[in-house]
C-alpha cells in the first residue's frame, strides 16, 4: 500500500506539476506555473523521504528515475515556457548598439568580451542589458531584438523564435510516469 501511495501519488503529482510548468500559454510564470513548481517540489521531498528510509532495490531505482526525470523536465519546461511566450507575443524591433558591456573571466582563460548590450530602438526607447550569448556585437552594429511587452521574459537578440518542440518534454513525461508506476508496483 505504501509503495502504491508513493508511486501513484508521486506520478499524479508529477503530471499535475508538469501540467503547471508546461502550461505554455497565457500570462506565463503565473498561478499555474507556481502550482506546478510547488507540486514538483512536493514530489521531490516525498521521493527523497522515501529514499532516505533506506529503500533499496527496484523501488529505489524507480524513485531515482522519477526524481531525475522531474528535475530535467522542470528545467526544460521553464525554458520552453519562455520560448513559447516570446513566440506568442514577442515584439521584434531593429536597433543600434549604443553601449557594450565588456566582461572577462581570467580564471577560466577568457579575455574581455561583450556579454550584454544596450540597444537604441527606432521608437527612441533603449533596451538595456540585452544578453549577447555567443555573438559579440560592437558599438554601432545594427541588430534585431525580441522583447516581451509584459516584461515577463528577458529581451533576446534575434527574431521572434519558433514555437518550442515538445517532443523531448513528452518523452521525459512518459519516462517519469513509467518510473512512478514501476515504483508503485516494484517487488519489495
Amino acid at each position: 500500500m505504501e509503495k502504491a501511495l508513493w508511486g501513484l501519488g508521486g506520478g499524479a503529482l508529477a503530471v499535475l506539476g508538469l501540467w503547471g510548468l508546461l502550461a505554455l500559454r497565457g500570462n506565463g510564470h503565473g498561478p499555474a506555473a507556481a502550482l506546478g513548481f510547488l507540486l514538483i517540489l512536493a514530489l521531490g521531498v516525498a521521493g527523497t523521504a522515501r529514499l532516505a528510509k533506506e529503500y533499496d532495490g527496484a523501488a529505489a531505482a524507480g524513485m531515482a528515475g522519477v526524481l531525475s526525470a522531474w528535475t530535467v523536465l522542470g528545467i526544460l519546461g521553464l525554458g520552453m515556457q519562455d520560448q513559447q511566450l516570446l513566440h506568442d507575443r514577442g515584439i521584434t524591433s531593429d536597433g543600434t548598439v549604443v553601449r557594450a558591456v565588456v566582461t572577462s573571466d581570467p580564471m577560466n582563460g577568457r579575455g574581455p568580451s561583450v556579454t550584454a548590450v544596450d540597444v537604441a530602438l527606432a521608437d527612441g526607447s533603449v533596451a538595456h542589458q540585452v544578453q549577447t550569448g555567443d555573438t559579440h556585437p560592437a558599438l554601432g552594429d545594427r541588430l534585431q531584438i525580441t522583447r516581451d511587452p509584459r516584461g515577463v521574459v528577458d529581451t533576446r537578440l534575434g527574431p521572434r523564435p519558433d514555437a518550442p518542440d515538445r517532443t523531448t518534454a513528452t518523452v521525459l513525461l512518459a519516462v517519469l510516469a513509467g518510473c512512478a508506476l514501476f515504483t508503485a508496483f516494484a517487488p519489495d
